[in-house]
């Protein structure tokens, strides 16, 4: 009998090693692997071929003289991940067997070329698929095929070149006007008016605002809060908290006095969380949307092109910190963008053109650094 003993390594990844007994010697060997699922597909072959080494290999070779398949190595490529949490290697997987398995996924690695990728890119489109949904489903396959140069199944990534569809121009965001958003709140019940002065005051991201809790506001001095978390999805779709977006999403972030005082006040009579349900319960983004925000919205009276997201909240901050003077590097950090590029692009019509000018100047000039 075979099995499998997990080991951490020095560099915080950890090693799977299949163990047995040969059964000629009654010597105890073993064979160690970076992933799991390398590791019980040897324990198989170990299993069929009598615990002997060489018969196990021989059977190994055989299987993968072809290499694995599109979908056996994306798989590969989550279980390596070290990075990702549990919510987005779930979110991976899902997307693997929606738009990978059921179209490239039974090719073989070494049999991809960049015309396979194109094509598979092309039929997303078709399916009706985002321009930013088609760029992270390539990237995802991209960084597998990446993995598998590391892995020795192909020496090049056939994914480099193919072109996804353009992204949607950012200008179709909805930027509220000061006196939008007022009316909005006069028509709301009065218990819900912090969450979006939360939103629109800050320019958190819903996820972050939500799992705001009493500790990490600070009134004294200057007021703040401090954003070291966000409400995440599950790898079984129940929310949970933790990590925010990307490192640099941790952040403190100044608060408006009025906000502030509000802020304070709910810290003394609510639980842990500073925005809640009426009974203490967290507030989930569709719920909030369909039964507070969306009839504000209409009751109101604002006429917009088109109903405004609550994620466009946070685009009509960044628009009022860019208007004030705001310079784009200060906006960056209080938006917690990984990337200046990320602000540039999504801001750069609402800049004044001396913030646009340096920004563009220093972002051609830290290019590659």
């Amino acid at each position: 009998m075979a099995w499998i003993e997990e080991r951490p390594r020095s560099d915080g990844s950890t090693s799977y090693k299949v163990c047995w007994r040969d059964p000629d010697t009654k010597l105890r060997d073993s064979e160690t692997f970076d992933s799991e699922r390398a590791a019980e597909k040897f324990e198989l072959f170990l299993e069929a071929n009598g615990h002997r080494r060489s018969l196990a290999i021989a059977t190994a070779q055989q299987a993968y003289a072809h290499g694995p398949t599109v979908t056996e190595l994306v798989s590969e490529h989550i279980d390596l991940l070290t990075a990702a949490g549990p919510d987005t290697a779930a979110r991976y997987r899902r997307d693997v067997a929606r738009h990978v398995t059921p179209t490239i996924g039974g090719y073989r690695v070494s049999d991809v070329t960049w015309q396979v990728v194109t094509q598979w890119v092309q039929h997303l489109a078709q399916l009706g698929l985002a321009p930013k949904t088609i760029a992270n489903k390539q990237g995802l396959l991209s960084a597998a095929f990446t993995t598998g140069i590391r892995l020795g199944y192909r020496p090049d990534n056939p994914c480099i070149g193919v072109k996804t569809p353009k992204t949607a121009d950012v200008r179709e965001m909805t930027i509220l006007t000061r006196e939008e958003v007022a009316a909005v709140l006069d028509v709301m019940p009065e218990y819900w008016r912090v969450v979006v002065r939360t939103l629109v005051g800050t320019g958190l991201r819903w996820g972050e605002a939500t799992a705001l809790t009493a500790a990490d506001l600070n009134t004294v001095g200057t007021p703040t809060v401090r954003v070291t978390k966000a409400w995440k999805s599950g790898a079984d779709g129940r929310p949970y908290v933790g990590p925010p977006k990307t490192p640099r999403a941790r952040r403190t972030v100044s608060l408006p006095t009025d906000l502030a005082g509000t802020l304070k006040e709910l810290r003394r009579g609510r639980g842990d969380l500073l925005l809640t349900g009426k009974t203490g319960e967290a507030v989930r983004n569709a719920s909030f949307r369909a039964n507070v925000w969306l009839p504000a919205i209409a009751k109101s009276g604002v006429e917009l092109s088109r109903p405004p997201r609550l994620h466009d909240l946070r685009h009509t901050h960044a628009s009022w910190m860019l208007a004030g003077g705001m310079g784009i590097y200060s906006l960056q950090y209080r938006l917690g963008h990984e990337s200046i590029k990320t602000t540039i692009d999504r801001y750069s019509h609402m800049m004044p053109e001396q913030h646009l000018a340096a920004a563009k100047i220093a972002e051609t000039a830290l290019a590659g650094i």
